[in-house]
């Protein structure tokens, strides 16, 4: 009965942090970028619709509907598609993993890199992919593969769930083989092996059994980034779900009724199994914050943190993944800066372009040609020169928005971690762990559009107030879930035993600090961070895909021409906005090269991340194969010849045994 009355609190928690999130657009709406009285008058009024069932009502063509039955239907809709999805990638994912564990080191490296190559592609590439590839095959030979888009009252299914499914199957995948090799390097798996247990029972009995619950828990990363796929697979495919009556109807009610049917049933499934289940016996001691942090705090010179600093940095430069991805973002930054300093115009324009006699070559939007590299786009701008200009505000913010987001998590998470009682600390993460299934592209997408967009008189906020809006935005939006996985990590380093020894043996805050605990999130917070930069590229890309770019959108040239929406600072999103009419016209150049660009950087961000990871399992004793290609190509070879030598001698030693049986 105690866990039925938790369930049913935390529940509630859930949805008051989505009662808080609903009425946030209400703080740029009032006088000045943040309006707190107004925001705190409409969560009041909000609160008060809840307590009103009546009130709760949809707004469709001039009329009030219940919402909960008006939504139902396109509720359901969505959610068949997102765990059609997630049940196909799941599925495959499990399945990959355990086939891959038994294959060759060689090949399951291939696997490995093929999949990341495959985890860098947007979701919303995958999609015009699909759809290209079935128009080119109906051109080619008039075979119709499958429905790409909705039309009508026919619903879509297989297409969405094919997209949808692609990116949970690579992240489950991923972390289901790094949780096994981790896993290979504990004690009883060499216990196990001493004893002669096969290497398949060892799989099957203990690791994966083993590994079942972190991997669980793992997927609720996975989840949240599907939920804001859905959110663009909807709109690519025409579908006519959830996310599109949201758009339709702005207002707090709404809004709160929408996201609290796409919470309740995640909340059911991960807090139901993680309350409804005997939870892992705990290791380690538990230290009381005070047996730390009531010692003497000694102050370190900066001068030693920073030789320290450089000494860990200096670590993972010596890693080649890490100094490859590292060195390919590092160049795109110095082009995109020496580009704005050498070229008098950022982004040139052209309307017409002419040959040497004078004839008309193109008009906008140009074509790539021998004229122009990478054509324009439908305003005439370069595509070359978008691509060059706006590579450092993608680069430059998205790192930032993601520093953010692990350096206030992490300033948090000590306190929060060590300081904070076990009873409020489960309330906050019950709190925060609602936003694991809250969309976060549709909450961008509503609290960023009143800010961002344009008029014909231009914007209401400067440049600068509107980028660090957004930034601010979009690192509140995650930094708690930040903070409540870094502080967790720091509980589970407090309750080892060399805590305790540590504590009792007299080491101060800092030495503890600076000697146990550090050490082990140092890694982790590169790879969170890495993690943090790719996720802030996708988001990016979805609010592109809505016409709503980094530093805003502007709309009009001035009040007497009307212009399509461009991004005024040219980052890569602005091409992206233009991916439904690229593929209904054909002008294909205007989306392919700005993919291929965010391709490129999160390659190079895996890279850097895969080299972290490299350098930190190398730390805790997992075995890497660093045998080259070329390396492993002579090494079969060779092997391939002494098989064949031993198969002869064999044969040879065989026939001389018949021989001297006859002869005898």
């Amino acid at each position: 009965m105690m866990k039925l009355w938790k369930f049913l609190w935390y529940y509630l928690l859930g949805v008051a942090g989505i009662v808080a999130l609903s009425t946030a657009p209400f703080l740029v709406r009032g006088e000045g970028l943040f309006d707190a009285t107004l925001y705190l008058e409409e969560t009041g009024r909000l609160i008060e619709q809840f307590l009103q069932p009546g009130s709760w009502t949809y707004q469709f063509r001039g009329e009030e509907l219940n919402a909960f039955i008006f939504l139902w239907d396109p509720f359901l809709y969505s959610m068949t598609i997102l765990f059609g999805a997630l049940a196909i990638g799941f599925s495959l994912a499990a399945l990959m993993a355990f086939l891959t564990v038994f294959l060759p080191n060689t090949f399951r490296t291939s696997i490995k890199r093929l999949l990341g190559f495959m985890e860098a592609i947007p979701d919303l590439m995958v999609a015009f992919l699909l759809q290209f590839l079935v128009v080119l095959i109906y051109k080619q030979t008039g075979v119709h593969l499958f429905p790409f888009v909705t039309l009508g009252e026919n619903r879509l299914y297989a297409a969405p769930m094919a997209v949808l499914a692609i990116l949970p199957m690579i992240a489950l995948f991923r972390i289901i083989v790094l949780l096994i090799e981790e896993e290979m390097t504990k004690h009883y798996v060499f216990f196990a092996q001493s004893k002669g247990l096969r290497y398949k029972t060892l799989i099957i009995t203990h690791i994966f059994r083993n590994i079942t619950n972190s991997a669980f828990y793992h997927s609720k990363m996975i989840v949240w980034g599907s939920l804001s796929s859905l959110f663009v697979i909807e709109y690519m495919f025409n579908i006519n779900g959830i996310s599109n009556y949201i758009l339709e109807d702005f207002r707090p009610i709404v809004i709160a009724t929408v996201l609290i049917m796409v919470f309740t049933p995640f909340y059911i499934i991960y807090q139901g199994a993680e309350l409804f289940t005997p939870p892992p016996a705990a290791t380690g001691v538990a230290i009381k914050p005070t047996a730390i942090w009531g010692k003497s705090l000694k102050t370190g010179t900066w001068r030693t943190a920073v030789r320290k600093g450089l000494v860990e940095v200096g670590a993972y430069f010596k890693n080649k993944k890490f100094l490859l991805g590292f060195s390919v973002i590092f160049l795109i930054l110095v082009i995109s800066i020496g580009h704005s300093w050498i070229q008098e115009e950022d982004v040139r324009n052209f309307t017409l372009i002419y040959d040497e006699e004078g004839k008309l070559v193109s008009s906008k939007p140009h074509p790539p040609s021998e004229y122009l590299l990478l054509g324009t786009d439908w305003l005439g701008y370069s595509i070359l020169d978008q691509l060059l200009a706006g590579a450092k505000f993608t680069i430059l913010f998205g790192g930032l928005i993601a520093f953010l987001r692990v350096f206030l998590g992490f300033l948090l998470a000590i306190p929060y971690a060590l300081f904070v009682p076990e009873a409020i600390k489960k309330g906050v993460e019950r709190f925060v762990d609602g936003f694991h299934y809250l969309p976060l592209s549709i909450i961008a997408l509503i609290l960023l559009r009143p800010v961002l967009i344009g008029s014909t008189s231009g914007f209401e906020y400067t440049l600068t107030e509107r980028l660090v809006f957004e930034v601010l935005v979009l690192t509140l939006l995650v930094f708690p879930l930040v903070m409540v996985l870094i502080g967790n990590e720091i509980s589970l380093v407090m309750r080892q035993d060399f805590m305790t020894s540590a504590v009792v043996l007299g080491g101060s805050a800092r030495h503890v600090m600076g000697r146990h605990i550090m050490p082990h999130l140092r890694s982790k917070l590169g790879i969170i961070f890495g993690q943090q930069f790719i996720q802030t590229l996708l988001i990016f890309i979805h609010l592109g895909l809505f016409q709503l770019f980094l530093g805003g959108t502007s709309v009009m040239y001035d009040a007497s021409y009307r212009s399509p929406p461009h991004s005024v600072t040219f980052e890569w999103a602005g091409l992206v906005s233009n991916t439904r009419e690229a593929f209904m016209t054909g002008h294909y150049w205007v989306v392919v090269p700005v993919f291929l660009a965010f391709i490129l950087v999160i390659i190079a961000m895996q890279l850097i991340v895969e080299g972290i990871q490299e350098v930190q399992q190398q730390r805790v004793g997992i075995y890497l194969d660093r045998t080259s290609y070329w390396e492993r190509f002579r090494f079969w070879r060779k092997d391939r010849g002494k098989k064949k030598n031993a198969e002869v001698a064999e044969v040879r030693r065989d026939q001389f045994e018949r021989v001297k049986k006859i002869s005898s």
